[in-house]
């Protein structure tokens, strides 16, 4: 299995005159939902049944929002790290803050080491973009 990757031509933001350079893109086939990925899991050999996972991670999902919100952070294994970050508004000083300055509270996640970098065992394919591909399918197909 290859990970699809289309090519655009991009500048440098901090330097408009510099020519512009080709830059991969990652090209998803296809989102697994999470019957499908219990399915996978289960094509594995896996000896819990697919109800068994399905019902695991929707718990696992509970459960960690559950901890975040009481402010820990969730650490599984070779998956990875859950925890907050904070978006807020600066106050003058330490006394003008309060809790209405802050904005928005996001879910960080840290891949684990099996995740964190997978091009040394990645293969590439290369595709046209969904836009491209999708007017190559026009002229050829009609609308």
């Amino acid at each position: 299995m290859a990970i699809n990757y289309s090519l655009s031509m991009l500048g440098n933001p901090s330097d408009p005159a510099a020519a512009k350079r080709a830059y991969a893109h990652a090209q998803e086939k296809d989102v697994l939902d999470v019957n499908a990925f219990a399915d996978h899991i289960v094509s594995h050999g896996c000896v819990y049944s697919k109800g068994d996972i399905v019902g695991i991670l929707t718990m696992a999902v509970s459960c960690i929002r559950e901890n975040l919100l009481a402010g820990n952070s969730v650490k599984l294994g070779d998956l990875g790290k859950f925890s907050v970050s904070l978006k807020s508004i600066g106050a003058r000083t330490f006394d003008d803050f309060s809790a209405e300055n802050i904005k928005r509270v996001r879910v960080k996640f840290s891949a684990g080491t099996d995740l964190t970098n997978l091009r040394q065992y990645a293969q590439f394919e290369r595709v046209l973009t969904k836009k491209a591909d999708a007017e190559a399918k026009k002229d050829v197909y009609g609308s």
